[in-house]
């Protein structure tokens, strides 16, 4: 929800609001919303950790989360490639066939922004955070389980991760949920000092904000920060968001029971396929609200129509989506996998 009210004030109905210390502080705790996204880091950080643990083979680790991530990617990706097509925007407009269809392959195995070529869907490059997470979680594994695991392997693992996050400094946030499920028992422990999670959000929001992390990161690195002195602004973000994930995961405050009750269990359901189509449902009608609603009644009541319509179309899109792709397929392709385990497995003799 963060996330969709960022992309409210960034699709351009209304300018950012400005000319007072109330309108710049306004502003900046709306762009701020953006970071809704490193939420979904600190959720996976948290839920792979115990995933891996649960995994009695890296391999259906891998496949498990093959199925999670591509089943409700690839029908959104294919969508968005045949409004780019259809309607000729960028990146596809002015493109070969062959060229659109090396960028069509590129972004459906998540490549950009690690590799320096132009996302098709904006949400795109978090996922590519996620893989590069799950297939850094898989590789920890395997050095774990290794009866006499070279400290070697152990210090190429740790550096490239390490590398990883400070070259793209929005993974942070995969640490955070990986510290609060490892040390839960600690946190428990200490549950009284975690009660006002909401401010703790708000000063992660700003902290993080602060290092301009939405503008700098597919350029910016952590050495910038370093640099810079963005850094300060950094750890605070972190540690605000210690305190933040550890709260609501813990139910530690009464500020965030909301989130246990039916609207927000249905929301965190679909959440993820209501990521990967919301931007395409609110491009669609950025279109129709910029050529007729906003000449005819202005352009504030405009954001008004914009929010509610991309919000009542989104929502069932998403929970279609969740339940024909992220329920049905993942269900039937993880059934395939079993089957296929099951006859290709060791056969003992009679």
């Amino acid at each position: 929800m963060l996330v969709f009210v960022f992309h409210l004030g960034s699709a351009g109905i209304v300018a950012w609001p400005s000319g007072s210390a109330a309108a710049d502080a306004s502003t900046y705790l709306w762009r701020s919303m953006t970071y809704g996204v490193e939420m979904f880091f600190m959720i996976s950080g948290f839920v792979i950790f115990g995933s891996l643990l649960r995994h009695r083979t890296i391999s259906g680790f891998l496949k498990d989360r093959v199925i999670r991530i591509f089943s409700a990617w690839v029908p959104a990706l294919c969508a968005v490639t045949l409004m780019c097509l259809a309607l000729q925007i960028p990146p596809i407009e002015g493109r070969s066939a062959g060229s659109a269809l090396a960028l069509f392959i590129g972004n459906l195995f998540l490549l950009p922004p690690i590799f320096r070529f132009p996302m098709l869907h904006q949400v795109s490059w978090s996922l590519s955070y996620e893989w590069v997470f799950y297939l850094t979680a898989a590789g920890g594994l395997f050095l774990y389980r290794r009866s006499q695991p070279r400290y070697a392997l152990l210090t190429l693992w740790l550096t490239l991760g390490a590398l990883f996050v400070m070259l793209f400094p929005r993974a942070l946030f995969f640490l955070t949920g990986i510290i609060v499920f490892h040390y839960r028992d600690w946190f428990v422990q200490h549950k009284q000092w975690l009660r006002f999670p909401v401010l703790s959000l708000l000063i992660f929001l700003l902290a993080w904000e602060a290092t301009g992390a939405f503008f700098a990161h597919l350029n910016d690195t952590v050495f910038d920060f370093i640099l810079d002195g963005r850094i300060v602004a950094l750890f605070i973000a972190f540690a605000a968001s210690l305190h933040l994930f550890a709260s609501v995961t813990l139910n530690a405050s009464n500020q965030t029971q909301f989130l246990c009750g039916r609207v927000f269990q249905f929301l965190g359901n679909i959440s993820y396929s209501f990521y990967l189509w919301h931007t395409l449902v609110m491009a669609l009608f950025k279109r129709i609200v910029l050529a007729f609603v906003v000449p005819e009644i202005g352009a504030v009541a405009g954001l008004v129509v914009f929010a509610v319509s991309s919000m009542m179309v989104a929502l069932p899109i998403a929970w279609v989506s969740w339940r024909l792709f992220e329920v049905r397929l993942a269900g039937s392709m993880r059934g395939w996998f079993r089957r296929r385990s099951e006859v290709g497995g060791p056969v003992r003799a009679t």
